[in-house]
């Protein structure tokens, strides 16, 4: 099911034979999967995969929709919004999102055990994700996960053709030690989100440079931070804001 950013209780599900082919391929099941599907619509994919792998769990919102789950053999469905909702261990998720819930989704993932995430989505995000655009969407994604864009999808594969092309992207985990200097620090200031960001850098310098609280905090001050990004939780700082700090730790 694939939804139009601007609008999330928009429907649009997928009709075109060859694409839905592709993105199956694109997931490689195994016998062995733990498959978790967020946003099964139709069960257009959800058919295909059942039988493919060893267990599949869908999460969906829309309880207008299970009179086309509940023909599906060999599946369990949760019926809730995923922001609310664990997503269950697994080593695969396969979803569609819009635009507007895409960044808490992400920040779900960092605490989510899973392999790798088969994602639909409009073409804005990972064109930001890929440019590596100073965004806080796309700071998380890059600090987080490796994104790899597998292939475009026209809006004419869908019944309702949404207003914008889509992508198809394969989305795994990274470790600290895999990024570079810069989205080391954004890894842990994501992680320290809820602090003013002066307190967020410090304890990210202890954490990455195993440094003394006051060796830490010199380094912040060496920085030449303005104090009013100082002073803001880097889960609200404005974009504006960010890309002054981005140019500072770049």
């Amino acid at each position: 099911m694939f939804k139009q950013d601007k609008d999330h209780l928009d429907q649009h599900f997928l009709i075109d034979e060859e694409i839905i082919t592709r993105y199956i391929e694109s997931i490689n099941i195994k016998k062995s999967d733990t498959i978790v599907e967020i946003g099964a619509g139709k069960g257009v994919l959800t058919k295909i995969m059942a039988p493919l792998c060893k267990k599949l769990i869908v999460i969906e919102l829309d309880k207008t929709l299970k009179p086309y789950l509940d023909k599906i053999e060999n599946i369990e469905v949760i019926y809730s919004n995923v922001l609310d909702t664990s997503i269950p261990k697994c080593n695969k998720i396969v979803t569609s999102l819009p635009y507007s819930i895409i960044e808490p989704f992400m920040q779900k993932l960092i605490t989510t055990d899973f392999e790798e995430l088969i994602m639909l989505m409009g073409s804005t995000y990972i064109n930001h994700v890929l440019n590596k655009d100073i965004t806080r969407l796309s700071i998380i994604t890059n600090s987080y996960f490796k994104t790899e864009k597998l292939f475009d999808v026209e809006p004419s594969s869908f019944d309702i053709p949404p207003r914008t092309l889509s992508t198809i992207v394969r989305i795994t985990k990274l470790s600290p030690s895999d990024l570079s200097r810069k989205y080391q620090i954004y890894h842990y200031l994501y992680y320290y989100q809820n602090m003013k960001i002066k307190n967020a850098l410090q304890s990210t310098f202890i954490k990455l440079d195993n440094l003394t609280k006051r060796e830490a905090k010199a380094k912040v001050v060496s920085l030449n931070i303005p104090d009013p990004i100082l002073e803001t939780k880097f889960e609200t700082i404005s974009n504006e804001n960010l890309k002054i700090l981005d140019k500072i730790l770049s």
